[in-house]
């Protein structure tokens, strides 16, 4: 990979961030970076309907974290899963079946050479061409998203320093949380398709200005930035929906509405009952009777956290709004994802936090004009042919 250094540095551009504010600006953006723009990284990846989001998951993480991108222990699969979803096993291993058998049969599921008590799960070729598909649409997206990432000159080339940087530090804080909880790790050799940002060898333990991050060949960046938006949408995105929840009784689907209500509802305290509706069901893929037992269950005591009321401007409408004792609720849950997030800012020197600011807010402005999607590649037309 051939390298050159930005000739400009874009300070104009980008607007400093206090250093004690930037947990709370990184978090409101991580809302919209979590749920606006991964849900169009996962819709890319699972093109035409395919797949449901549990399993574009199970395939991307044996590309991203499997033997050669290839093949990958059951157990590890299952618990990376569960710890990103608030999900069983049993629905974890639905979804592993569902894509093991026909019409798709994209793995196999076999007895592991090297333990007789553990099942080994391998993209078959069928699954193979599928994620090369997969690879295929996500990287026309990242693509589109970098040739907009040109308000000026490095702005392109700060974003995938920024996110691969960003990814990595997170990495390093999920890692020590594992080995803390004691939970089984696989030794991935990383898949030859992977790129790597050429400051990766340094970059947890050095911080870099301006001036010295490198331009990435225009041929690298996209595959390279699809690389870093899934990590970031599923293993930090879903950690910090576990930090909001700390302390509280709270399942995963009452953290995303309160969470919801906070990030996008008027003055953070108020939303339309329809748009949070929309708003679970394209999260976490569930029915109307679903959202509405996970809205009831924040409006019935013991929790008394919301009530719903009539929206004035349309009788057919309703509001949700938090109550006195769900303000204070949100208000613990949003300062435990400052504590979180506190891990990363105090690894960022003070040019690093400007950087990741303005470019998470770049990312959702962006992605706000999203044309997608994108469907260069047609897993399901190619799988019915093979």
């Amino acid at each position: 990979m051939v390298l050159e250094h930005t000739e400009k540095t874009p300070e104009v551009m980008i607007e400093h961030c206090p250093r004690d504010l930037a947990a709370e600006k990184l978090l409101d953006l991580f809302f919209r970076i979590h749920y606006v723009v991964g849900m169009k990284v996962e819709d890319t990846l699972r093109t035409n309907d395919v797949l449901n989001r549990h399993q574009v998951a199970v395939l991307w993480t044996i590309r991203s974290e499997g033997i050669e991108g290839l093949s990958m222990r059951r157990k590890y699969i299952e618990s990376t899963m569960t710890g990103w979803y608030d999900i069983s096993s049993s629905a974890i291993s639905k979804a592993i079946r569902a894509i093991a058998k026909s019409p798709l049969e994209l793995i196999t599921i076999e007895e592991h050479p090297k333990s007789a008590r553990e099942k080994l799960i391998t993209l078959t070729p069928r699954g193979r061409k599928f994620v090369h598909a997969m690879v295929k649409n996500g990287t026309a997206m990242c693509q589109w998203f970098l040739d907009n990432m040109s308000k000026y000159d490095a702005e392109r080339d700060i974003c995938l320093y920024i996110y691969s940087k960003t990814n990595a530090i997170f990495n390093r804080m999920i890692d020590r949380e594992r080995i803390e909880l004691g939970e089984k790790h696989e030794d991935p050799k990383k898949s030859n398709q992977l790129l790597q940002h050429p400051l990766a060898a340094n970059f947890l333990e050095k911080h870099y200005n301006y001036a010295e991050i490198p331009r990435v060949p225009r041929e690298y960046s996209a595959l390279m930035q699809l690389d870093i938006f899934f990590p970031i949408h599923y293993k930090a995105g879903n950690r910090v929906e576990t930090a909001l929840r700390k302390g509280a009784s709270l399942n995963r689907q009452q953290v995303i509405i309160l969470w919801a209500i906070a990030a996008q509802g008027v003055d953070g305290e108020k939303m339309e009952r329809k748009l949070i509706e929309q708003t679970l069901k394209d999260w976490l893929e569930i029915t109307s009777s679903s959202v509405s037992k996970a809205i009831r269950s924040l409006t019935d005591p013991p929790l008394n956290i919301l009530t719903i009321t009539e929206n004035p401007a349309s009788g057919r409408e309703k509001i949700v709004c938090l109550t006195t004792e769900g303000k204070k609720v949100v208000q613990d849950m949003l300062s435990n994802g400052k504590d979180y997030l506190q891990n990363l800012i105090s690894e960022l020197s003070d040019e690093e936090i400007n950087m990741v600011i303005s470019i998470f807010a770049r990312t959702h402005e962006i992605f706000k004009q999203y044309p997608g999607p994108f469907r260069e590649g047609q897993p399901l037309k190619e799988a019915t042919a093979w």
